[in-house]
């Protein structure tokens, strides 16, 4: 099967500068866009100004999580359903999907040919060991617990799929609170707190 990644601009994790004592967060966004693809790093830019400024509010450093992508590679028009396809657009387009990570909303499914971000994903935070991770947005959502529907499951406490024992908090990406919604900060704030509170178990 031909790997479409290889022309794709690519944003790696950005792990912790600083040392941990106790238990660890880790972050999860759902893809690069050209900015964070351009230095290769997640959450640069205005989006990475917002994620800080409320990590700082909360207590947290940036410079103590690991951050992190589902994918690393920037999709085009920065559509995250470039990952994805229907059962019938994948047969026309002769491609595969792996099955075995469910359904990405309503029909859309997790084309083969990326399935090996989840599973670096997978594999980066079983040597990672978080004890709780916050998902930015409904990608890492669904990649995290399989879980359809980012405004009814924010804020909630969920078993990560990846890794057994960890909790993922949902909460909004920072580039919906720049688009207008601004309004949900505080939201994001009080999600981005349950977060921490479980850091103290």
């Amino acid at each position: 099967m031909t790997d479409l990644r290889t022309d794709m601009p690519f944003a790696d994790y950005q792990y912790p500068t600083k040392p941990v004592d106790g238990p660890r967060l880790a972050i999860v966004g759902e893809a690069p866009g050209a900015e964070e693809a351009r230095q290769g790093t997640p959450f640069v830019g205005r989006s990475g100004r917002l994620l800080d400024e409320s990590l700082a509010a909360v207590g947290i450093e940036r410079a103590e999580c690991l951050v992190a992508n589902v994918f690393r590679y920037q999709p085009p028009g920065n559509k995250v359903g470039h990952f994805f396809a229907s059962r019938a657009r994948a047969r026309r387009e002769g491609r595969e999907i792996d099955e075995s990570w469910g359904a990405f909303g309503t029909s859309d499914r997790l084309l083969a040919e990326f399935a090996g971000e989840i599973e670096h994903l997978r594999a980066t935070l079983a040597e990672y060991r978080p004890s709780v991770i916050v998902a930015l947005g409904r990608t890492p959502t669904w990649a995290l617990t399989g879980e359809n529907g980012i405004l009814q499951l924010r804020g909630k406490l969920l078993p990560c799929r990846l890794l057994e024992g960890v909790e993922v908090v949902p909460t909004f990406h920072p580039s919906y609170l720049l688009r207008g919604q601004l309004v949900e900060q505080p939201t994001f704030l009080a999600d981005l707190r349950l977060a921490v509170s479980r850091l103290t178990r």
